[in-house]
């Protein structure tokens, strides 16, 4: 395994097939009677891997783990704390009226990260949208790739709210959106990568 420490948050682990075969081994072995284990036990086994090694704890906290499949059957994986888990509730008193308690307000779930990709024919629209996305504070991972095809690809990452449209729907003026899987697919292994975490923040001075 290989790791890169992006933040004090974020970890990006390059695995090869060799890797990820072992820690499927460690999750299998986690498997219970009830069936627990399986994947859940491969995540786990890799969050041991990079804390042994890296000192990454995220041990009691909420995680997000993005994988991006690679050419030579490992992956690369981003591994991002999320803040520690909501304690328990406590109890009620015996001496509560049912009439008087007021049901508990826990915090609505942000919605999920998911990747966008974008392709331009030409540098200059790609640096437009990092230069617009920089100055409005986008927070989450970005990488930039040229492709054999002659094409710029800018891979995002986008959380959608209820009833409203993408955060990043501008770009798609700038450029043309296409299906994050196969595009990532085909990027990893016919695209010469630019900047591979960061790619807002690296080209936006270029625009």
């Amino acid at each position: 395994m290989d790791f890169i420490r992006i933040s004090d948050v974020k970890i990006k682990v390059t695995l090869s097939q060799e890797d990820l075969d072992r820690c499927v081994t460690e999750g299998e072995r986690e498997r219970g009677s009830d069936g627990s284990g399986g994947s859940h036990g491969t995540l786990r086994a890799i969050l041991r891997e990079i804390r042994r090694k890296t000192g990454f704890d995220a041990t009691g906290e909420r995680v997000l783990m993005q994988m991006f499949p690679g050419s030579d059957g490992g992956c690369e994986l981003f591994v991002t704390r999320l803040g520690k888990l909501p304690d328990k509730l406590p109890d009620a008193k015996p001496s509560d009226k049912p009439s008087a308690r007021k049901p508990a307000q826990l915090p609505a779930a942000p919605p999920p990260l998911r990747s966008a990709v974008f392709v331009f024919e030409r540098l200059f629209p790609l640096l437009s949208v990092c230069r617009h996305l920089s100055r409005v504070g986008y927070p989450h991972l970005s990488a930039a790739y040229y492709g054999d095809d002659g094409l710029w690809y800018l891979v995002l990452q986008e959380q959608i709210p209820r009833d409203r449209p993408s955060p990043l729907s501008f770009a798609e003026e700038f450029g043309t959106r296409r299906r994050a899987g196969a595009t990532l697919a085909y990027i990893k292994e016919h695209g010469a990568c630019v900047s591979p975490s960061n790619a807002v923040a690296d080209l936006a001075p270029l625009a």
